[in-house]
């Protein structure tokens, strides 16, 4: 038996352009098998005009040669959210985790996360609820906030559970996907909330080419211990979970007369997806090239109790439902999975944001 050991270091990287982000770019080092002990490494660094992130990961897939995956990640992120919501903000910590198989399809982990989280830039025109959150001394609308830059520190600890019935990982066509999560802060550290996160795919093969896909979602955050929920750590939803919407584009939103009409967060959200992907006629296959038709629903509502308190009636706060119908051309690129997606919106409310064309990554079925 002759055995040829096959490369285990990639490095890789891409680029490319975001409707939501403008030019986008990433790079990563990996090594699945560090210093020949079967060990996972990554460095990978990512970012846009909007956001920049950096992180390390290492992973011992037989942690004290056992059926335990062990590892910890290290993360630095920033995200200008300026014109949505008026404010940057930045998160730098670590996260150690452990993982092990209950079932052959079935995975749980358990991980803890303490990280340092700001929101700073804060803009002379954001919502009276962002200046509140940074610890303004100023709430004149239109006046130089004088935020004090809030800085907060979490300490979290949670569980995931995962079962996974797809036939590939990466491009399934049948089998099924579920995941749910929940989170728990207040272990130490500023932030006191418990947060539930829940997300299922299923695929069915109509024919050898053709696969339907679908797709539910859904979230909540609630704080305790009299702690209300942070403006970083509520939910802000767009165009990414409900095609047609621009980024922020629904939910919580201060409509104060003259003002910026910033999205504020919300506490609660769900969404579902219906998509028929189909091959192109005419082109290859070996270009990697498809189309899907799509339909979207979902809401997110529930604002902040601090929010709701500092705007009165200025803040709009409805769970009615979003939705959307459109196409979309997927293609496999050398430089990653690349989406168009030609949206219209069926319900919205008069304050959310529409946003027709979305080009970006593929969303992640």
């Amino acid at each position: 038996v002759d055995v040829e050991e096959q490369s285990t270091g990639e490095l890789s990287f891409g680029a490319g352009y975001s409707t939501s982000e403008g030019v986008i770019g990433d790079i990563s080092l990996t090594e699945r098998n560090l210093l020949g002990n079967g060990q996972f490494a990554r460095l990978k660094l990512a970012g846009s005009l909007e956001r920049y992130q950096i992180e390390l990961s290492f992973t011992e897939p037989r942690f004290l040669d056992m059926n335990l995956a062990a590892g910890f990640d290290l993360f630095h992120k920033e995200v200008d959210q300026s014109s949505t919501s008026g404010f940057k903000s930045r998160k730098t910590g670590a996260t150690l985790r452990l993982g092990y198989p209950l079932a052959e399809d079935l995975w749980v982990q358990n991980y803890y996360t303490f990280s340092r989280d700001e929101i700073y830039e804060v803009s002379n025109n954001a919502s009276l609820a962002i200046k509140d959150a940074c610890g303004a001394t100023d709430l004149t609308p239109g006046h130089d906030p004088n935020c004090q830059d809030e800085v907060y520190y979490t300490s979290l600890v949670g569980t995931s559970l995962t079962f996974d019935r797809r036939n590939h990982p990466k491009n399934p066509t049948s089998g099924y996907y579920m995941q749910g999560s929940v989170d728990v802060a207040g272990l130490g550290g500023d932030a006191q909330f418990v947060r539930l996160a829940a997300e299922g795919r299923a695929y069915y093969p109509i024919t050898e080419k053709i696969t339907f896909v679908g797709r539910a979602v859904a979230g909540h955050i609630e704080g305790w211990g009299d702690d209300d929920v942070r403006v970083l750590d509520l939910f802000f939803r767009g165009g990414e979970t409900i095609r047609g919407f621009e980024r922020s584009g629904f939910g919580p939103r201060d409509m104060t007369p003259g003002g910026s009409k910033d999205a504020v967060g919300g506490k609660t959200y769900w969404a579902a997806t219906a998509e028929v992907r189909f091959p192109l006629p005419l082109v290859p296959d070996d270009l990697g090239m498809s189309g899907a038709v799509f339909a979207d629903a979902g809401s997110l509502f529930n604002a902040s109790s601090r929010a709701k308190d500092v705007l009165g009636n200025n803040l709009v706060d409805d769970s009615s439902i979003r939705s959307s119908v459109g196409a979309s051309l997927l293609w496999n690129s050398p430089v990653g999975p690349l989406r168009l997606d030609f949206a219209k919106t069926l319900t919205k409310e008069k304050y959310d944001e529409e946003q027709f064309f979305r080009f970006g990554a593929s969303t992640k079925f």
